[in-house]
């Protein structure tokens, strides 16, 4: 990125940093079309080493399928991959208001209703098993969902 960067725009790069990077960690970045809140987020995923996740709507972009697969994998990444993961979402991609109760209930719980099938399930409880065997745990559902 070609970037000026002047006092405000360090501040604001340094704060979405901090609050990213804590645990759990979740920004809601507001200001006028073209103050650059993607760039900025996108310099502090950067800096923090995170993976970047952000869907590319289309013009057949579809929330029973397409937003269903885009969450399964951030959520996979972030969650059986362990990799620091960071989702970005701008206003012009909502496209549906289950866009935004999912997100919701990601920040939330986080987890989403009725987004992973049987075989899905199957595939993260051999995963968490695994998990809490390398970690010592007994594999209750608790110590299952920690891992």
């Amino acid at each position: 990125m070609n970037l000026i960067l002047f006092s405000d725009a360090c501040e604001h790069i340094s704060r979405t940093c901090r609050v990213i990077g804590f645990p759990k960690g979740n920004a809601l970045l507001m200001g006028v079309g073209g103050s650059g809140r993607q760039s900025c987020c996108k310099l502090a995923n950067y800096v923090l080493g995170f993976k970047l996740f952000q869907i590319e709507i289309t013009k057949d972009y579809k929330i029973e399928k397409n937003w269903k697969e885009d969450m399964k994998k951030c959520l996979m990444q972030a969650g059986a991959q362990r990799l620091p993961t960071t989702f970005l979402l701008v206003d012009t991609q909502i496209i549906h208001d289950k866009m935004l109760e999912d997100m919701n209930g990601v920040l939330n719980t986080g987890d989403i209703p009725n987004l992973y099938e049987a075989p899905d399930l199957e595939e993260q409880n051999k995963q968490a098993k695994k998990d809490c065997q390398e970690q010592g745990l007994d594999q209750t559902p608790l110590n299952m969902f920690k891992c």
